[in-house]
Parts: structure tokens; sequence; C-alpha cells
């Protein structure tokens, strides 16, 4: 039966919003199993005040907390009993496990998407990858947004390539390729994009050309390829614009009898953008580029984003995006492009 692995630990909720998104997953489907790392006996003592199918949660007892003020490497090689070290170990070793959910420190996920779960042979470097609405209520991904801040022009090949068969998967059936640059026209951006820019004409992709970061959002891009310093830059700057956008339109509409309202007459309206702005909804970004489905949630993340990502991964996995990176990673033809090796140095 397909399993998947939910570390209970590192979020900023709590393990309780954890259990409680794990439970209500249950629901998506019937043919599944999770299995919770983490405080067992806590985790037992939360499972039991719902109601569900006892035979379709596991939980897996390890104490240790991976936290953000650790070294990722370091922990990830010495928290032995960390229920991120655990997680990673089982959605490694057990062949039923097809992916791996973590709301916990970042940098020790993705370091442990690479030395516990193993990089995808061919890929030079793995990549986080966030989904964001679009304007056309769409999705858009940013490949990378954080987990390599200094790239080589090979890696954001790749980079490309991953991100293209992402969105194939997410049901994009030509994704739209775009290089996030300083302006639209072929000769701007730095070195970087330059030698980028003329190797992405050249690969079996839709690529569009270059992209501005105000136009992120517009939905004329699926995939947004950058560094993970800019990629890093871009995503917090829209997470930023966003809240001060809400919470600024609350301050306005409690600031006078007119404005409320004027508000309850646009309550759809506004209740609508606040739906289209909930990332909670959108699951987290998958870590592309490992052997198994990795998906880093949100610090925050409460029940429902958790549901969000077990439904994620058992879409991700239906739709084979592990194996469809696998034959994209390096095409016939490309390999001596992007770099000779297996991608394991």
């Amino acid at each position: 039966m397909t399993k998947i692995v939910i570390d209970t630990l590192g979020a900023d909720k709590g393990f309780e919003e954890i259990v409680k998104g794990a439970v209500d997953a249950l629901s998506i489907k019937s043919d599944f199993q999770l299995i919770l790392t983490g405080d067992g006996d806590a985790i037992k003592s939360e499972l039991d005040k719902y109601g569900f199918d006892k035979s379709r949660i596991m939980v897996e007892d390890a104490k240790e907390l991976v936290s953000n003020n650790e070294s990722p490497t370091v922990a990830i090689r010495t928290k032995k009993n960390s229920s991120l070290v655990r997680a990673l170990e089982i959605t490694k070793s057990d062949p039923e496990a097809v992916g791996m959910i973590s709301a916990g420190s970042t940098g020790a996920v993705l370091a442990g998407g690479i030395f516990k779960i193993g990089r995808i042979k061919g890929v030079l470097r793995p990549a986080l990858c966030p989904l964001l609405p679009t304007m056309k209520g769409g999705k858009v991904c940013i490949i990378d947004c954080g987990a390599n801040v200094d790239c080589r022009p090979e890696y954001l090949v790749q980079f490309a390539l991953m991100g293209s068969s992402y969105m194939k998967a997410c049901g994009v059936e030509n994704p739209r390729v775009a290089l996030v640059s300083v302006g639209v026209e072929d000769k701007k951006g730095n070195e970087l994009t330059h030698e980028v820019f003329a190797r992405l004409k050249q690969l079996p992709l839709n690529f569009v050309g270059n992209m501005e970061a105000r136009d992120a959002l517009s939905g004329e891009y699926d995939v947004l390829v950058c560094d993970g310093f800019v990629g890093n830059v871009l995503l917090k700057s829209i997470e930023g614009t966003a809240s001060m956008v809400m919470k600024t339109m609350k301050k306005e509409v409690m600031s006078s009898f007119s404005a409320k309202i004027g508000a309850l007459l646009m309550k759809k309206a506004l209740g609508n953008l606040k739906t289209a702005m909930d990332y909670h909804a959108f699951g987290g970004a998958a870590f592309l580029g490992v052997e198994k489905i990795l998906i880093k949630s949100h610090g925050s993340s409460n029940a429902k984003s958790v549901t969000a990502c077990v439904k994620q991964v058992l879409d991700l996995n239906e739709l084979k995006l592990v194996e469809s990176i696998r034959s994209a990673v390096v095409p016939e033809g490309v390999g001596e492009t992007v770099e000779n090796g297996n991608g394991n140095d």
C-alpha cells in the first residue's frame, strides 16, 4: 500500500495541527497509509481525540527536534533519533513510501533530502520549487527559491527541465518557461542569465525568454527559472507584499463606517481574494531532483496545509513526477551541454 511519511515536529503551530491535518487527509482516498514521526506518546494521545481507521496511521517514536538554529548537515548526521531523520530514513528504505512532508527546518529538510534520500542520477543540484497563484487563476512555480544561492549555468538549465516536468505533472500541457532577469529583452541580465538564456533556447522546452519580477504572477508564465538567491528574494517579496495588502485593506475597512458598508457590499469579492492568497491551500514547496517526493511545507502550516500536502504527494506520485524528472533531466543530446558525470559529485 502507498505510504506517506510526515515529520510532526518543527512546525510553528505545534504537532497538534500536523496530526489533525493527517487525520483529515485520510478522507482524500482510502488506499494509502500515513507514518507520523515524533513524540510517539504525544502523537497517540492526540490521535485518540479523533475517530478514524486506526490501521491507516502508524506512529514512529523519534522525540528529538532538529531546530532552525542548528547546522543542517551536522543535525542530519548526528541526530539519529530526531523526527526528521527518522522520517527521511523511512522514506528512503521503505519501497512503499512514495514521499515525505515536513514543516521543520528548511535547511535540514533539504540537506536530508540529498544525504538521506539521495539525488536522482544525473541531477547536479536539487531545487526547491513552490507554487504561487496567478492573476488568471492558475499556478506558477519558482525554481529555485533558496536551495542553491550560488549557481552555475548548467544548474539553471536543469532547473528549467525539472520545473517543466513538475508543471506537466500539475496538469499544464506545455509549460511556458521564463528566465527571471532585469528586463524582457534578450540581452538584459548578468553573465549568468546571458549564458543560461542561450542554453535554454537550445532545449526541447517552451522557453519564452526573459521575465521581469513584476510579472511573476501575471499568468503569462508557468515556470520561473532563477538561482536560489534571486528566487528567495522574489518569493519573500511577493509574500511580504501580499501580507501588507491584506493588512492595509483590513485597517482601511475598519477606519470608517462608510468603509465597513463598502466592505460588506464587496464581501464576496474580498472573500475570493483571501482564498486566492491563502497559501495553506496550495500544499508545500516540492524539492525536485531527489529519489522520492519531498514536500517542504510552510513553517506556519496548519491542519489545512498538511492535508493539502498529502494530496500533493498523492497526485505527484500518481503522475510519476520522479520518473518524469529522471527522464527529462539529461535528455538525449543534452547531456554534454549540461555536464558530464552522474551528478553524484
